[in-house]
């Protein structure tokens, strides 16, 4: 018999074309194709209709339903607010402020389309019909609380009584008893998933730091983002007739997500007709990232960093990863390196260039969209956009990536740099930097974690003394297998993670001190 793989919950949908993925993307298509093709804003009202043409539910019991969901995806889409569960009004009401290239975002960034929620049950164990009513039934005997009994049918369990345990699936023969949990808040590593009074999923955003892991793992799409697409187009609109040029800085984890076939060349040239100006790559702010926390690290290696114990630098560049330490950790959020994220970095550096430009964040994060309301953010990125936002405008102006000419070159970071969007390779890339600084080639203990619930388990250990030796550097990422898993993303994990190391060796600059300090 072969053995099967159990696939987690980050694992399950991502990198499969489903019907939610279809959804999401038709939508925003639709939204791209009526800013580029300048209709009026009482379009809005078809968007829903050309979603969802046939006359006869396809995804759910009602085709009404379906299109009242694709309505508050219309919403989203324009950078607009849900309106209130159970409101009826046009699209219409309030989306001609949204027809701008000024900054109309605001939070909260992730939210639940109620509409679409289908009060999955929480958390609790279950007897499936694979149970056979056995004689032995140690479900029954291991149960510290007497909650499982058992008829001719088989086991049932109180589910008021059950404090889950999880014991009896354990031993049971037959592994009949599964443990079945809200794919939403499965997903959520920082606890802020709950259920409303109806059952109707609920975020606490108090709790929540727009990891956006929740929206890829809902299976009817009941979550969904905020996006600034239409004031990206509407800015690009403006450059074309004088305005501010503007310019895209494009993650790391850029590559393969027009497609397998696409290069980077042709990527940038793919970005360039949409109207930008110019594109960097992030993996400068990535280089430039490293050589600062390198300098942290190799003051803790000397000793002459004083701080508070346990002594690490942790690293910065995934803020939903930052802002879920200091929610949970604050006797260690000082550890968290203060430093700009390479976003950031990578916009001052555009700003010299053109000090007039608007620049554009292109990646696989939600989280950014978040970064941006920081006082240190504001005046330096204007919009967000994440890759399957990117894919939608390409497709809406008819651009076929994979036949673009490949002229273009990116030069702007090192082996190192690009390298930051993989699990482990912040970590590597500082420590690879600081012994270079140091000269001194001993092991430096580290830990990494992907994933909140695992860099939340992280911390925690490290807080109590568990991690031996004591890890000097720190690095967390919100997201599986890293930034290639961010929920903007629209390549699977596994050739993600491929692509982005083969592009990243083809840079002529192993670390970053082997260009920054001649630039």
């Amino acid at each position: 018999m072969p053995e099967l793989k159990r696939l987690n919950i980050f694992e399950k949908m991502r990198g499969l074309y489903t019907d939610i993925m279809h959804i999401r993307r038709s939508t925003l298509i639709e939204i791209a194709k009526m800013v580029m093709e300048e209709k009026s804003a009482e379009f809005v009202e078809m968007i829903p209709f050309n979603v969802i043409q046939r006359d006869v539910p396809t995804f759910r019991d009602s085709v009404f339903a379906e299109r009242a969901i694709i309505r508050e995806r219309v919403r989203l889409g324009f950078g607009l607010d849900l309106q209130e569960f159970g409101k009826h009004s046009p699209v219409l009401f309030d989306v001609k402020a949204a027809l701008t290239d000024k900054k109309i975002l605001q939070k909260p960034i992730v939210n639940v389309i109620k509409i679409g929620c289908e009060r999955c049950p929480t958390d609790s164990f279950m007897v499936s019909n694979l149970c056979r009513a056995c004689i032995a039934h140690p479900c029954t005997i291991v149960c510290p609380k007497n909650c499982i009994a058992k008829d001719d049918n088989g086991a049932v369990i109180d589910q008021e009584a059950c404090i889950r345990c999880g014991k009896c699936a354990q031993v049971c023969p037959y592994n009949a008893i599964i443990y079945r949990e809200r794919p939403c808040s499965a997903a959520c590593g920082v606890d802020a998933i709950r259920s409303d009074q109806y059952g109707f999923a609920e975020i606490d955003h108090d709790k929540c730091v727009s990891c956006g892991q929740c929206i890829v793992s809902c299976p009817f799409g009941a979550i969904g983002e905020k996006s600034e697409m239409v004031q990206i187009l509407y800015a690009l609109k403006k450059a074309s007739e004088g305005g501010p040029p503007v310019w895209a800085e494009i993650a790391p984890s850029f590559t393969g997500q027009l497609g397998e076939k696409v290069t980077a060349g042709q990527f940038v040239e793919a970005v360039k007709r949409l109207g930008f100006a110019g594109v960097m790559e992030v993996a400068y702010g990535a280089d430039v990232d490293v050589l600062h926390l390198a300098k942290d690290l190799a003051e803790i290696l000397s000793g002459k960093d004083n701080g508070d114990k346990p002594c690490f630098i942790g690293t910065s560049c995934c803020p939903s990863w930052a802002q879920a330490a200091r929610n949970n950790f604050p006797e260690l959020s000082g550890r968290i390196s203060k430093s700009f994220t390479p976003m950031v970095e990578t916009a001052k550096k555009i700003k010299e260039k053109v000090p007039d430009a608007r620049i554009v964040f292109i990646g696989p994060c939600i989280s950014k969209k978040d970064e941006c309301f920081a006082p240190e953010v504001e005046g330096l990125v204007d919009h967000i956009m994440t890759f399957e936002e990117l894919n939608a405008l390409v497709t809406a102006a008819g651009i076929d990536a994979a036949k673009l000419p490949d002229n273009e070159e990116l030069n702007d970071a090192s082996v190192s740099g690009r390298k930051f969007p993989v699990a482990g390779g912040v970590a590597e890339a500082i420590i690879a930097q600081t012994k270079v600084i140091t000269g001194d080639n001993r092991d430096i203990p580290y830990a990494a974690a992907d994933t909140l619930e695992n860099c939340m388990k992280l911390l925690k250990d490290i807080k109590l003394g568990k991690i031996k030796p004591a890890p000097l550097l720190v690095e967390g990422m919100a997201c599986p297998f890293g930034c290639i898993g961010g929920p903007g993303t629209v390549s699977g994990l596994l050739k993600a993670k491929k692509s982005v190391r083969d592009f990243a060796e083809t840079s002529k600059w192993k670390l970053p001190s082997d260009y920054l300090q001649r630039r």
